[in-house]
């Protein structure tokens, strides 16, 4: 009876390697150095700092904290750029630095924005995003943020434009954008340098889209 139980358990075994070597080999965890080098000439870091702004290695779960979503989409266009007066509510220092502006005869400060139409494919964590949204960044960080083309697919996390010149519209940043690559892979528009941003980089750029995924739903929960 032993010996009959060890020979199906043999049978069983051998049943499972023929399986194995018949399927398919899963997918590689990481893209190769060679493979991420070749794409970055398409998909390239957004690094430096604006002339005027003093910027930090700002950590992706930091950006998550203050965002309503995180999506992946695909983008469609640039659109022309537009100018946003900032919100400044009464008794804020923005509310209180416009009103002295005012009474000074000063124009208040109103930035030009890059925007890019986008189709939304999946949100990943989040509030309901629509099918199309627009994008957008301060245009004093040209050649920093992100330069998305037509075509490319991106995860990106999002939030809610609060002026009246960015209703139905949502900021994003390169501190918490990734471009799809290879259908089923990332790579980070920024890489961190420091501390958690770092770490974070380390964890998900050239890795897996569906790794990705994961770790924002992780992050999310928390």
């Amino acid at each position: 009876m032993l010996r009959k139980i060890s020979l199906t358990i043999l049978l069983f075994s051998l049943v499972l390697v023929a399986m194995g070597c018949s399927s398919n080999k899963p997918a590689a965890l990481s893209l190769s150095d060679e493979r991420i080098t070749e794409l970055r000439k398409e998909y390239p870091l957004s690094e430096g700092n604006a002339s005027l702004a003093q910027t930090v290695d700002v950590p992706f779960d930091q950006i998550l904290g203050m965002s309503d979503a995180v999506i992946i989409a695909e983008v469609v266009k640039q659109n022309p750029n537009f100018t946003s007066s900032l919100t400044a509510e009464p008794g804020t220092p923005e509310g209180d630095a416009a009103e002295k502006d005012k009474t000074q005869g000063i124009e208040p400060y109103k930035p030009t924005f890059v925007s890019y139409e986008v189709k939304v494919d999946e949100v990943i964590v989040g509030e309901e995003v629509p099918n199309s949204v627009n994008l957008f960044y301060n245009a004093d960080f040209v050649g920093i943020e992100p330069d998305l083309k037509p075509g490319m697919k991106i995860v990106a996390s999002i939030k809610k434009g609060t002026a009246p010149e960015q209703q139905g519209s949502y900021s994003f940043t390169r501190y918490a954008t990734y471009y799809v690559v290879d259908d089923d892979y990332v790579l980070s528009a920024y890489q961190g340098k420091t501390g958690e941003a770092k770490i974070f980089t380390n964890q998900t750029d050239g890795k897996t889209l569906d790794n990705l995924v994961e770790q924002i739903k992780e992050l999310w929960s928390n």
